[in-house]
């Protein structure tokens, strides 16, 4: 391992090795790619309506949204409301910022995520419950004007796509009540066990990480890189989408590597379709949320142990700082 340029990593895939070696005593897979999506708004339609700088916190983008609702009679944001991952991805970040553990469901913080989002989903597009991962055209075309939590592919893609991106802005997101923290993904190298050819490998693996081919997933898949030595000089028409990204990475976290990931998924998007699509009253959500939350439980002791169990409802399975 000493021979691989792991010095050269961005802090948070640092963390992340660190993370692997203190739980698995081993090194198993290596970040390749890092990714943490963006918020990406209409300038122009924010300087129409007075407003001069996208909203540093979640008070201020409820005050925003509703100013330009008010200006424009549009529901300006949208958000990943179809279901499935994406969906419960966008919500894990949402409680973390507001102090909660996810998955859990029923901490203050989760509460207060929910009880602000159903607040907020006043001035969500109708199209909400069709976002997902692959929306970004209704930015451009004034469908809407505000698209959370988006990747930072979109940017190079609308450009290829002939999209004129000169009035579209974009930055790490608002902070919560709590934190600005963001959720990482992204890709890892796996090395599995009993694997053969070792020496070859980690050559391979070398030059995975190397500046060159970390550049060019800049350059040219309009991705994060690992490598902090590929941001550097970077052309001036993308080098403020990195540095938003650069920024982002700060203040990041992982989703802990849980086997059960599909069903909390399914449990997180009933209670959002409950909560903010059906609108519960507001009374009603710590025990919507409670319910979510017995829910898992009953799920993890009946499909793994007392013991798996417990320590999802003692809070074990958290974000991962590294």
């Amino acid at each position: 391992m000493s021979s691989l340029p792991t010095s050269d990593l961005i802090p948070s895939m640092t963390h992340l090795m660190n993370y692997e070696q203190s739980v698995y005593h081993s090194v198993y897979f290596i970040p390749f790619r890092g990714n943490i999506p963006l918020v990406w708004y209409n300038e122009s339609v924010m300087k129409e309506a007075g407003i001069t700088s996208p909203p540093s916190n979640w008070s201020q983008l409820m005050t925003d949204a509703k100013l330009i609702y008010q200006k424009t009679g549009v529901g300006p944001i949208m958000f990943q409301g179809h279901g499935g991952a994406s969906t419960s991805t966008e919500l894990y970040q949402w409680m973390v910022q507001a102090g909660g553990n996810p998955f859990v469901f029923n901490d203050s913080g989760d509460v207060k995520a929910f009880t602000y989002l159903d607040q907020l989903s006043t001035y969500f597009n109708p199209d909400y419950i069709h976002g997902y991962w692959g929306n970004y055209k209704g930015l451009a075309d004034g469908k809407y004007y505000i698209l959370d939590y988006q990747w930072p592919y979109i940017y190079s893609t609308m450009k290829s796509e002939g999209i004129n991106v000169s009035g579209i802005g974009f930055y790490p997101g608002p902070t919560g009540p709590v934190n600005n923290d963001h959720l990482v993904g992204g890709d890892v190298l796996a090395i599995p066990k009993g694997a053969t050819h070792i020496h070859s490998l980690l050559l391979f693996i070398k030059f995975l990480l190397s500046y060159n081919v970390q550049r060019d997933i800049i350059m040219i898949l309009g991705e994060p890189a690992v490598n902090s030595q590929a941001y550097n000089n970077l052309p001036s028409n993308i080098s403020s989408l990195f540095k938003a990204e650069e920024s982002a990475f700060q203040t990041a976290f992982f989703r802990e590597p849980v086997p059960w990931i599909s069903e909390w998924n399914n449990i997180a998007d009933s209670a959002f379709v409950k909560i903010v699509e059906d609108h519960a009253p507001a009374s009603q959500i710590p025990s919507i949320l409670s319910s979510a939350n017995q829910e898992m439980y009953t799920y993890l002791l009946t499909n793994y142990n007392s013991t798996v169990a417990q320590e999802y409802e003692q809070g074990y399975f958290a974000p991962l700082y590294g």
